[in-house]
């Protein structure tokens, strides 16, 4: 056993520097791949869409890349978890980012990003909205839960879906959480005549 054990040892000692070079690099690699996928996959999810909510951008069972970032723009697509169905996933469109303008008049909600802490005129006319300014029609509840509010708070955005006709979306649901978002579409993969980005 003893005679054994010194062979083995002798052989490691006899290892060329060169060979020892060349171990250390692939072990190197190796690491590097195994860490670069690990992120790939943490990182990156895949989903179908079920609906119309953002045609004309996406269609009914196209499948889609998703990114998780913490970071969001304007105009992004996103995924989410609403608070009501957990087991299901939402994409829609960030319109709103934390810290916009934001008043209610009636069953409308006006958003802003451009204008300063100034108290918005009420009762304008559609042509006389400060620049930049969206107007949404929301529910009863969302009402409720944003009519005190004179700007989106952090950590929150509001989302529609490009197709305003047929979707539910915070005009419905109010405010999406940073925590319910799962991350930003990113590619179409599937059917095989629309890959590539999203816009």
């Amino acid at each position: 056993m003893m005679k054994r054990k010194k062979l083995i040892e002798l052989r490691l000692k006899k290892q060329s520097p060169a060979k020892q070079k060349e171990l250390l690099i692939s072990a190197f690699f190796f690491i590097c791949i195994v860490g670069l996928l690990l992120l790939f996959f943490l990182k990156v999810r895949t989903h179908r869409i079920d609906g119309n909510s953002m045609n004309p951008t996406l269609h009914n069972s196209d499948r889609v890349v998703v990114w998780k970032t913490d970071e969001l723009k304007r105009y992004d697509l996103i995924t989410f978890t609403p608070d009501d169905t957990p087991d299901e996933s939402y994409i829609k469109r960030v319109i709103g980012l934390p810290g916009d303008r934001i008043w209610v008049e009636g069953n409308a909600l006006f958003i802003n990003y451009q204008m300063e802490d100034s108290e918005p005129e009420r009762d304008l006319p559609a042509k006389e909205l400060p620049d930049g300014t969206v107007k949404v029609t929301i529910t009863e509840k969302v009402w409720n839960e944003l009519e005190h509010l004179e700007v989106i708070p952090a950590d929150c955005y509001f989302v529609l879906g490009d197709n305003r006709t047929h979707s539910t979306d915070s005009r419905h649901l109010g405010f999406i959480r940073s925590e319910q978002v799962e991350g930003t579409a990113v590619f179409c993969y599937y059917p095989f005549s629309s890959i590539g980005t999203i816009n």
